[in-house]
């Protein structure tokens, strides 16, 4: 499998291919999960960072971080949400957790990656 600097879990399909968009035109590589994958299926080991949809995250976004944690896998997590006023508090606060709410810019995404990764590649 080929090495990415971002694996994308959204439902739209849309929205996956406008985010793989933006990271190639930042020079980033993406590889675009399907919405059902499960989070032991994810090759995280081959990325830096995992873009979801905070309607993925099973059971529940803090759970599903809490998840991630547990792995040895430190890589930065931007979820994706309709309405951040909405996510439980401590998702807004946790390490190497960036939170974007829809609508943003392309430029938005790429500013999220390399305030925490701003040797990546690309």
């Amino acid at each position: 499998m080929v090495r990415s600097n971002a694996i994308v879990v959204v439902r739209d399909a849309e929205l996956a291919q406008s985010l793989e968009l933006a990271l190639l035109a930042a020079g980033l590589t993406a590889s675009v999960q399907e919405p059902s994958v499960k989070l032991d299926d994810l090759p995280l080991d081959l990325a830096a960072t995992l873009i979801v949809d905070q309607q993925l995250m099973a059971p529940t976004p803090p759970a599903f971080l809490a998840a991630m944690r547990a792995r040895p896998w430190l890589g930065l997590v931007i979820l994706i949400t309709s309405d951040r006023d909405a996510l439980d508090p401590a998702l807004l606060g946790a390490r190497r957790v960036t939170v974007l709410e829809m609508p943003f810019q392309g430029a938005d995404l790429i500013a999220a990656i390399r305030d925490v990764w701003p040797d990546l590649p690309g």
